[in-house]
């Protein structure tokens, strides 16, 4: 079943509910990085936080969740779009820590420290950068406290990646449910025990639950808002490639020709790699004149 995301809302407009599933676009980041298993789950869980709450933002925005902590796993940097394109990477991807209480130690991989969530404008302007501390490490606790600090919105969070034996990614989703404003204490209450008695988003993704069906759970009587496609997609390519070496000027490109007569270039959110040759760097200084 191909990665999507749903969005739902109860019939008197009160909470609002988003699931997705993630599994093929967290074992894609995971090839593509070659992360061990803690790091695998790492990044699974905050591609999949990023894009829940893309769900939440204008179509002429993009948003980026940094994950600052002084765990063995340094830096998580993600970004996804509305439209549920997203790409990251985790600055050590090797780093595996034994098992805690048998679970992946995400939070012992991250450490304390923080994070920080943007929201950037497509068309320019300033983006709205919103920074908290980090509550555990495990991501899902982490963003549903930013929610609550920076957006004063009650919320639950559930992100999780079930990892196989082999390191591949077996299943991988998440879920998130928000009281907007009117929500009674009634309402809250009973969307908040359907949340505690759920089993771990990667549990449902494991029993082959639709994020259609995530919602049902969670939310009760609800409203299907609509569904879309979601999918490891990188905005890297030749041309901005062509574009960096540009502006390195003329006397550096000049330098690159002389000591390696090619420039390469590997995107770190994707881990594509980039080979400009000599012809094409000669090409580059004839357009610079």
């Amino acid at each position: 079943m191909a990665d999507h995301l749903a969005r739902a809302l109860t019939p008197d407009g009160s909470v609002r509910g988003l699931a997705v599933t993630t599994t093929a676009l967290v074992e894609e980041a995971r090839r593509r990085h070659g992360t061990l298993p803690t790091a695998t789950a790492a990044l699974g869980r905050t591609l999949t936080a990023a894009l829940l709450l893309a769900g939440t933002i204008k179509r002429d925005e993009r948003l980026s969740i940094e994950v600052s902590g002084d765990g063995p796993l340094g830096q998580i940097l993600v970004d996804a779009t509305p439209e549920g394109a997203a790409r990251g990477f985790v600055r050590r991807p090797g780093t595996h820590l034994p098992p805690r209480r048998g679970k992946l130690d995400v939070g012992g991989a991250v450490g304390r420290g923080l994070l920080c969530v943007m929201r950037v404008p497509l068309a320019g302007g300033a983006p709205y950068r919103s920074i908290v501390p980090l509550v555990s490490g495990e991501i899902g606790e982490d963003m549903a406290r930013y929610l609550a600090e920076s957006e004063q919105m009650p919320s639950a969070v559930g992100v999780g990646v079930y990892v196989e034996p082999d390191g591949s990614v077996g299943a991988a989703g998440g879920w998130l449910v928000q009281g907007l404003p009117g929500a009674t204490a009634e309402t809250l209450d009973r969307v908040a025990a359907s949340v505690e008695a759920a089993p771990p988003p990667s549990e449902l993704a494991r029993r082959g639950h639709r994020p259609a069906d995530v919602l049902a759970l969670l939310l009760g009587e609800a409203q299907l808002l609509g569904e879309r496609p979601v999918a490891f997609r990188c905005r890297c390519d030749h041309e901005r490639v062509t574009r960096a070496i540009l502006a390195m000027g003329r006397a550096e490109i000049e330098d690159v020709i002389a000591k390696d007569g090619k420039a390469e270039a590997v995107c770190e959110f994707c881990s594509e790699r980039y080979v400009v040759e000599k012809r094409r760097l000669r090409e580059l200084l004839a357009a610079i004149e």
